[in-house]
């Protein structure tokens, strides 16, 4: 576990050996997060990054769905 300092305006420096880690360089974009009383940070992941990751769903499925959505959305 590392520890860390906020600065008078809010900014924390994340360590360099976690940054090298995630691959976080100048202008990354976290999100962060309060849950049962922590503060998460995390990296916002694409959609499509998560494709693959439910075995009952195939790029096709998702496809038609989303399709549908869009003509709902339509009228």
């Amino acid at each position: 576990m590392e520890t860390i300092t906020l600065s008078a305006k809010g900014q924390i420096v994340i360590p360099a050996r976690i940054r090298k880690k995630f691959g976080l360089t100048k202008g990354t974009k976290l999100k962060i997060m309060e849950e049962e009383g922590h503060i998460k940070m995390f990296m916002p992941q694409k959609l499509t990054a998560l494709c693959g990751t439910w075995s009952d769903l195939d790029s096709k499925s998702i496809r038609e769905q989303i399709d549908r959505m869009r003509n709902e959305d339509r009228y």
